[in-house]
């Protein structure tokens, strides 16, 4: 029972990817954007009924140190499979109208969301990469679809080969941590006179994850990956993979400090609040140091390039690059022997995860065949045409700007706080990333303005169906009505 309940939301969405690749022959050019688009929502609506239906009373489940489940793996699980929904509907939304004449991008996109779900419940370093290798392979292939154009295929290459890099630089942090403690689960402590070497391979694997989520100074390939991919694709890569990689590297984290505490632990829950020992803070300290860098010089750069962009999928390109760094922030250990643990993370990402895939479905739908609109000017005055989708744009790009009453704005005040109860070393990187945060909002509100105040440049489009617009409804939905249980995203444990 324990084991069919971790593995329901993967093999769910799996065998529904495998349905579609199985009737995707039988079916006309037509018929694939209407039946497969369906038959992939069913299975990841079929997958967050098992998450729902997990038996966690209050604890966790894991399966063999492997993969586990617990409360707040329960509510990033449900954020993979709901951005992955609405990522499926704006990619069927964009097929349609540029007559894509296969169907196995959505095929494609559920392994993605399979591969985002196994990172998220990974305790293990082999079962991380058997989940983060299966995404990054389907999304490679996503970011490719349109091979007539010479910006996809030099966008596929260039993050076919980074992420190739990064993935041996992943395995090899694995095989020495593998080498340090006769184990690849995470938080296990090294053997004796073996410290070097533990801390050589975690800092490898931490290297890999930063790429996986775009951070400074790994964050190259976004801006290519982000346009040269359909504008719906990029929505359901950047929500899954900046998911499943934070997951990945705040277990690691967490599991680090707890082993280095004396505190080793098989599938440790996400959320568990530590105390450190003052020797872990000691051999933390200088990771910490590192990541709140690396926070500010992606915050400083990801806003200010995103400031002189025109195109949304570019600015929402450089936009994640700063988001990585407000997330990276929440890593920082506390200055005293007072309680540490990852809730604001869990809830940023959650909000990320529902704004991103929002957003961009929600441009698919405005900016026409083969993407060719979605700039600013071609956007002006597209929410006064298309309220509805005009509205759940402008829900959701205030969710990613942190504007009240929004999910987003609760996750930004929860990274902040964290930052400033950390200690008096760190209220100076709070102040400067609230002023970032101000800088950041303004190309979200310029965004607004054009959709709503600007004259329109072009008539609208005609109506995208019924499974594009339940998407982003529900979603720009859920990013407000989830300000309300904070606690039960990211409860303490």
């Amino acid at each position: 029972m324990s084991a069919f309940a971790l593995l329901a939301p993967a093999g769910i969405t799996v065998a529904g990817a495998l349905l579609c690749l199985g009737a995707e022959p039988f079916l006309g050019p037509e018929r694939k954007h209407r039946v497969l688009p369906w038959t992939a929502a069913f299975a990841l609506l079929a997958a967050i009924a098992a998450v729902a239906l997990a038996p966690l009373a209050g604890d966790h489940l894991h399966l063999a140190g492997l993969y586990a489940l617990d409360p707040v793996r329960f509510w990033l699980v449900g954020a993979v499979l709901a951005a992955g929904a609405v990522g499926v509907a704006g990619i069927q939304q964009s097929l349609s109208r540029d007559r894509f004449p296969g169907g196995e991008p959505y095929a494609l996109a559920l392994f993605a969301v399979a591969g985002a779900v196994l990172m998220v419940q990974a305790c293990d370093a082999l079962a991380l990469f058997v989940g983060l290798e299966i995404t990054s392979l389907a999304v490679y292939a996503l970011v490719g679809l349109r091979r007539h154009r010479s910006e996809s295929n030099e966008a596929l290459f260039k993050y076919f080969v980074m992420g190739a890099v990064f993935s041996a630089i992943f395995l090899y942090g694995t095989a020495l941590v593998y080498g340090a403690t006769g184990s690849t689960r995470f938080g296990q402590v090294a053997l004796d006179g073996r410290d070097q070497l533990w801390l050589l391979g975690h800092g490898l694997m931490v290297i890999a994850l930063l790429f996986k989520v775009g951070a400074v100074p790994f964050h190259t390939w976004a801006p290519d990956a982000y346009t040269g991919a359909p504008v719906a694709v990029t929505g359901l890569m950047g929500a899954i993979v900046k998911v499943g990689g934070f997951t990945a590297l705040g277990a690691l984290w967490l599991n680090m400090a707890s082993a280095l505490s004396g505190q080793p632990a098989t599938a440790l829950s996400l959320a568990t609040t530590l105390v450190p020992s003052e020797s872990a803070r000691g051999v933390l300290l200088p990771f910490s140091l590192v990541f709140v860098l690396l926070a500010v010089l992606s915050i400083a750069i990801g806003n200010l390039s995103a400031l002189k962009q025109t195109s949304v999928r570019r600015i929402v390109a450089f936009s994640s690059v700063a988001h990585a760094g407000f997330m990276l922030f929440i890593f920082v250990l506390p200055a005293t022997g007072q309680g540490f643990g990852l809730q604001p993370l869990w809830l940023y990402l959650v909000a990320y995860a529902l704004a991103t895939a929002t957003t961009l479905t929600a441009v698919a739908g405005l900016s026409g065949g083969d993407d060719a609109h979605d700039d600013i000017d071609s956007l002006a005055g597209q929410g006064r045409l298309q309220p509805l989708h005009g509205l759940c744009l402008t829900i959701s790009l205030a969710a990613t700007a942190g504007i009240p009453p929004t999910l987003g704005f609760l996750g930004k005040f929860a990274v902040l706080a964290n930052l400033v109860a950390a200690g008096p070393l760190w209220w100076a990187w709070a102040a400067v990333a609230m002023v970032l945060a101000v800088v950041g909002a303004i190309y979200y509100l310029r965004l607004i303005v054009a959709l709503w105040v600007a004259e329109p440049k072009r008539p609208a489009l005609a109506g995208d169906g019924l499974l594009a617009t339940w998407a982003i409804v529900l979603a720009a939905v859920a990013l407000i009505v989830l300000i309300a249980v904070p606690n039960l995203i990211a409860p303490t444990a």
